[in-house]
């Protein structure tokens, strides 16, 4: 899929960034649904996006109605393979520990459809410790959005020796929309 265009967004976890990119990316006009394992967590993910709705009216003028807009595109589920069963991309957002990482590849990997690309936010581990985990290295790299995502507004992308192409530029795409 050369032109394969990244409307349908997974987000797993739901902490700080999870949070943020969720409801950046649903404002951008992504279809989200967030993951996370516990109901609490998606409970504070809520809490922290009705915390986004009036920094986004002050820092960015939002309307009344692009924050309604954002939240119709945002979907919370503690299921794992209904939270990926149709996600163009998931960006993995889960705590920066390598087993927590590597569980989360290992369960996730047969749920996925075989177009869907992978990205991990982390900035502390390189994607390469965990290609192999995901099940499809190829369509796998690092997507890193800074913390204050609305007002940073930078991403960092990062392949691995086994990474293509297409998933590279289409994980560029993703983050420049």
């Amino acid at each position: 899929m050369e032109d394969q265009s990244l409307t349908r967004l997974t987000v797993l976890g739901g902490g700080v960034l999870g949070s943020q990119i969720a409801w950046h990316s649903a404002f951008k006009g992504k279809q989200v649904k967030l993951y996370d394992l516990y109901e609490e967590g998606l409970n504070s993910c809520r809490a922290a996006h009705e915390r986004y709705e009036d920094i986004y009216r002050k820092e960015l003028g939002a309307s009344d109605g692009e924050i309604a807009a954002t939240r119709e595109r945002l979907d919370f589920t503690t299921d794992l393979a209904a939270a990926v069963a149709e996600a163009d991309i998931v960006i993995e957002a889960v705590p920066e520990v390598p087993e927590v990482k590597k569980q989360t590849y290992s369960e996730m990997a047969p749920l996925l459809p075989s177009y869907t690309l992978l990205a991990t936010n982390s900035s502390t581990v390189l994607p390469s410790d965990f290609a192999l985990d995901t099940g499809r290295p190829e369509k796998y790299g690092a997507l890193h959005f800074a913390n204050l995502l609305w007002s940073m507004n930078s991403g960092e992308i990062m392949g691995h020796v086994g990474t293509s192409e297409h998933t590279l530029t289409a994980v560029t795409r993703f983050a420049i929309e």
